[in-house]
């Protein structure tokens, strides 16, 4: 079996399995706990990127704090987040550490309500301690996930799930929380639903749980059948942000993160997470930039010339879309000359190249982009 299967596996089981309470040898208390989470803490600081947004950042960890239950002195612990730039789907909270978010997972969901269910339920394993009360799963590495180092706090919250017992006592605090911070709770079984692959969309990518069908499948389950208990219980909703709003702050992680499903050759869902931010944002150039990085990838594997020619000509409209926002917008007349360069028109991709240098002399791909200009004059 794969690395990547065997993560899927992995996950898919956990949540079916009673859980081990009490300490393990491993974890005796939570000092222990604490200074084994700060070093996974450092490692995966060393093994992931941070998306460097500090609007976003304030933003998501208001959102935390609103769904975090008390702390052991009755005070609401302070939340720390950590946006990861990866595609894949994933959010999980260390122990006494932060709260990660890939932009993978911000970029499925639809509304302020959804993310903060979400939220609530990583949260509560680490309010409630509970890789004190499961102990560790079992160590070892897995491929693509933390750089393949050996991370059991991490791996056990992101990946492994801490068993039926438990991830149904975090479905049920994180519910109780999200009402009681004026959020609808029936958003916690709409968010997992959201997080779903599209039909047909191939997920040999999601290795975290919240990637993982079956997982997200047995969390929606249970949170409707927690919904029907709280029939009558939900609260208004009244301090909701609207869907604009919180679509307006997420808006340029979602195109990063388009752009590495690009990288990753999935395509269509990085259509779909481009198409949501052109509706809301028309007049940014950055979009249909990276729609013109779309459609010449797309020519790249483009099976009949024809198609790859009407891609291209999709491609370099998409790139003049963005000139026509922005006449001096460095990085279109970047990917214009790399569109020609591709289509082995020499003279145009030279042209645009040097707008690109001229523009941005000191950009950090400049060695290269010279480099190309040096052999289109050969």
């Amino acid at each position: 079996m794969s690395h990547v299967a065997l993560a899927l596996a992995a996950s898919s089981c956990a949540s079916t399995q009673a859980a081990r309470v009490g300490p393990s040898a491993q974890l005796e208390d939570a000092a222990t706990l604490r200074t084994e989470a700060g070093n996974e803490e450092r490692a995966i600081a060393e093994t992931t990127r941070a998306y460097p947004d500090p609007a976003l950042r304030a933003y998501l960890e208001r959102v935390a704090a609103r769904v975090t239950g008390p702390g052991e002195a009755g005070a609401a612990p302070p939340i720390r987040v950590v946006v990861i730039l990866d595609p894949r789907v994933n959010a999980f909270a260390l122990p006494d550490g932060p709260l990660y978010i890939h932009t993978g997972l911000l970029a499925r969901l639809d509304s302020e309500p959804q993310l903060a269910a979400v939220l609530a339920h990583e949260l509560a394993h680490a309010t409630e301690r509970h890789a004190l009360r499961v102990g560790h799963p079992a160590t070892g590495a897995i491929a693509g996930v933390f750089g393949g180092r050996d991370l059991p706090l991490a791996l056990q919250a992101a990946v492994t799930g801490y068993g039926r017992d438990l991830e149904r006592e975090a479905d049920a605090l994180g519910i109780a929380r999200l009402a009681a911070a004026g959020y609808e709770a029936r958003q916690a079984a709409a968010a997992y639903h959201r997080l779903e692959p599209e039909r047909g969309e191939p997920v040999e990518l999601e290795v975290f749980a919240l990637g993982n069908p079956p997982w997200l499948e047995e969390r929606a389950a249970a949170a409707r059948e927690l919904l029907r208990d709280r029939a009558g219980a939900d609260a208004s909703g009244a301090t909701e942000a609207s869907a604009e709003d919180f679509a307006r702050r997420i808006r340029d992680a979602v195109r990063e993160n388009a752009l590495l499903d690009l990288r990753a050759g999935r395509f269509e869902r990085a259509r779909a997470q481009l198409e949501r931010i052109a509706a809301s944002a028309p007049n940014d150039p950055a979009t249909p930039l990276a729609f013109g990085d779309l459609y010449r990838l797309e020519a790249q594997r483009a099976g009949r010339a024809e198609d790859e020619r009407a891609l291209l000509d999709r491609a370099r409209g998409a790139y003049e879309r963005a000139l026509a926002l922005d006449p001096a917008y460095p990085e279109a007349f970047r990917q214009l000359g790399l569109l020609y360069y591709q289509a082995k028109d020499n003279e145009r991709a030279r042209e645009a190249f040097g707008t690109y240098l001229a523009l941005r002399p000191d950009a950090p791909d400049a060695a290269r982009i010279r480099a190309y200009v040096s052999t289109l004059q050969q």
